[in-house]
């Protein structure tokens, strides 16, 4: 028979890996700059003008390590984790998670998901393209960008129009072609993101990002607090992310090794 600590244990860590992968595919010294405030605000720039700026303010790195606390919220239960993260810019994102003690490590690439947990000692390891229409329509390039705030989508490929606002630029697309539709707040005055908010129309989800407390570290305006909400089927999950410990190191690996013993699963399996 399981004992209370036990089911409660299976309960937490239920909530925890459903919340860790919906990140995961959907993911000094140092002057801290918060979001801008309303005086000597620039709001007078044309289309063209605003996209020239926020191209030129693109945060660029090759290789990012850094230390974070991920707090998941679903209404009913807060559980927090302490994510190592590791990432090649466009090719791979290696996470190791724990509570005290390890308990998951995920490894994604452009077309695999690597996954295994310690507690109920599972593991997955599927290409991403067979699970993108049935789970989540994400790629690499997404998850980055939504965790370090970088829009969404590349500006070049989309027709964009100002939506006018009091105290940021807003851009959104002009057309509904494609199933991301992305709406971007931009800080008037250094161009960095400071909100976005995501549709997926195939799924019937919302995800609204917010940036905040950037900080300057080696010319890359990276934001040090991100605050996420992903609204689906009258639920909302609340997700705060605390970075710490950002650098970027010439060289990284990724290790990942399935232990011995471990049973495979799929993600929808994981997500029951």
């Amino acid at each position: 028979m399981i004992g209370l600590s036990q089911k409660r244990k299976m309960m937490i860590n239920k909530m925890l890996y459903k919340s860790a992968v919906v990140v995961l595919l959907l993911v000094s010294g140092c002057a801290v700059n918060n979001k801008s405030s309303n005086t000597a605000l620039n709001l007078n720039l044309d289309l063209k003008n605003v996209v020239k700026e926020i191209k030129k303010s693109d945060k660029k790195f090759k290789n990012l390590r850094n230390r974070a606390k991920i707090e998941f919220d679903n209404g009913k239960t807060i559980q927090s984790v302490i994510l190592n993260l590791r990432v090649l810019e466009n090719e791979a994102l290696w996470i190791s998670a724990s509570m005290i003690v390890p308990i998951a490590k995920a490894l994604i690439t452009k077309d695999r998901f690597i996954f295994y947990e310690k507690f109920q000692r599972t593991y997955i390891d599927t290409p991403l393209k067979k699970n993108k229409e049935r789970f989540l329509p994400v790629s690499i390039e997404l998850i980055q960008n939504i965790l370090f705030g970088k829009p969404a989508v590349d500006i070049d490929n989309r027709n964009w129009k100002i939506i006018k606002n009091p105290t940021q630029y807003v851009l959104t697309p002009s057309d509904n072609r494609d199933n991301i539709q992305p709406t971007l707040f931009f800080n008037p005055t250094n161009f960095s993101l400071e909100e976005q908010r995501i549709y997926f129309n195939s799924i019937n989800t919302l995800l609204a990002i917010e940036y905040n407390n950037f900080k300057s570290v080696k010319e890359q305006n990276i934001p040090t607090k991100v605050f996420m909400s992903i609204i689906r089927n009258g639920e909302i999950l609340k997700i705060t992310i605390e970075y710490n410990q950002i650098d970027f190191p010439n060289n990284l690996t990724f290790p990942i090794t399935i232990p011995e013993g471990y049973r495979k699963i799929n993600i929808n399996e994981l997500l029951q």
